[in-house]
């Protein structure tokens, strides 16, 4: 079976689907995850509409730092049992810089995306560890690399600016943002559920997850967004804090004494839904949770989404629809309903019957007279890789 691979590979998770290609069409055939990467990996790997194939622990041998190596080679070994054939890999990178699209994957991209590393230390070096090693197994296998920050190429150019010295701007110094794979497929999806009127109107997207963002939609393209340069800013995250007073990481240094490691690790890994609340960094975990600063952390998550909003409705001069996705926006009722009281002066009247029966699957849950429309979809940026993937691979081909 001829098929596509689509990897999302992380510094601890990995996670990819394998798409069948056949008489010019695409089919999602299988769903996989590899789970505690660096310590004891377990990988799941289960069949779509089916039962699951593999579920266990993977018993590697070496050093952790080459088990990415070794669990890739596990699952094409697998593939080959299933006379699985992959002849083509898509790629998810979270920072594309001057790339408005996805492009084919070869030595000159990855080293211009190696320069970008430093704007997304957790992420960039990872996503492209799935193109080194399919080029060593596959001297010839077609790749491709699509971008989260490539849907954004469209968002208002005095919104993407910041106000630095045009020599820092000239070093693409600016507002990026990401998430749009996950935003574009939202977009994508929009008219189906939507007549094209409404489609086509200002929307806000709330990706809400481990990674939070937001995006300001207007005809189905990107026009503006909560992150900018890197993947620190915005809203907070599980633990990251979002946007904190520029100035912050200067005086750590200067006035504690801080080094710059020390600073990083504050912004990516010990700030957010966990630093606040010293509990978790899992939203399910804090809601349930009795502890005032559980309560807390959630406090700040809503009231910054809520400040988001207001100023992504002005990007957009206006509010029509507000639609929640995301591990947390697809989850978790609690949040969208405080969300949308804190955002009711846009014209948000949740449903609250709607809001509490919708888990993880496209459903309106705006009342009928509320003047901005609410919805809940379910994203998918596996399908958006692979669509991409396919795309590129057919024009090689003709």
């Amino acid at each position: 079976m001829d098929s596509l691979i689509v990897l999302n590979t992380g510094s601890s998770s990995i996670k990819f689907s394998i798409f069948s290609i056949s008489l010019g069409e695409m089919k999602r055939e299988y769903l996989g995850s590899v789970s505690n990467l660096l310590t004891k990996p377990h990988i799941k790997i289960t069949k779509v509409n089916s039962d699951t194939e593999i579920d266990e622990d993977l018993k590697l041998l070496g050093e952790p730092k080459s088990y990415i190596r070794l669990v890739l080679h596990f699952i094409l070994g697998w593939a080959r049992k299933n006379n699985i054939k992959i002849i083509a890999a898509g790629h998810r990178v979270v920072h594309g810089g001057s790339f408005e699209k996805s492009v084919v994957f070869d030595d000159k991209v990855l080293e211009y995306l190696k320069t970008l590393i430093p704007f997304s230390p957790l992420h960039q070096p990872y996503n492209l560890n799935g193109y080194l090693f399919f080029k060593e197994e596959f001297k010839d296998l077609f790749q491709v690399a699509t971008f989260d920050s490539a849907f954004h190429s469209t968002c208002d150019k005095i919104s993407q600016s910041y106000a630095l010295p045009e020599s820092l701007t000239k070093l693409g110094i600016r507002r990026y943002g990401f998430h749009g794979l996950s935003y574009e497929y939202i977009a994508s999806e929009l008219p189906r559920y939507l007549d094209e009127k409404d489609a086509n109107k200002k929307i806000i997207v709330a990706h809400l997850g481990s990674g939070s963002t937001m995006c300001a939609i207007e005809n189905l393209k990107s026009l503006a967004t909560s992150i900018g340069l890197t993947s620190m800013g915005g809203l907070p995250m599980a633990t990251r804090p979002g946007d904190v007073d520029p100035y912050l990481g200067v005086y750590l240094m200067d006035q504690l004494g801080w080094t710059a490691a020390e600073v990083q690790k504050l912004f990516y890994k010990d700030s957010g839904l966990l630093g606040v609340s010293g509990i978790s960094a899992d939203m399910a975990k804090l809601i349930e949770s009795n502890d005032p600063r559980a309560k807390l952390a959630i406090d700040i998550f809503v009231h910054r989404i809520s400040l988001f909003a207001g100023s992504l409705a002005a990007e957009l001069q206006g509010l029509d629809g507000f639609v929640f996705t995301g591990g947390i926006g697809e989850n978790s009722k609690e949040i969208r309903e405080m969300v949308s009281k804190k955002i009711s002066w846009l014209g948000v009247d949740l449903d609250l019957d709607k809001n509490n029966k919708c888990k993880k699957k496209v459903e309106k849950i705006s009342k009928d007279t509320s003047k901005v429309f609410v919805y809940v979809i379910p994203t998918d940026e596996e399908i958006m890789i692979a669509k991409h993937t396919f795309d590129l691979y057919k024009e090689h081909k003709k």
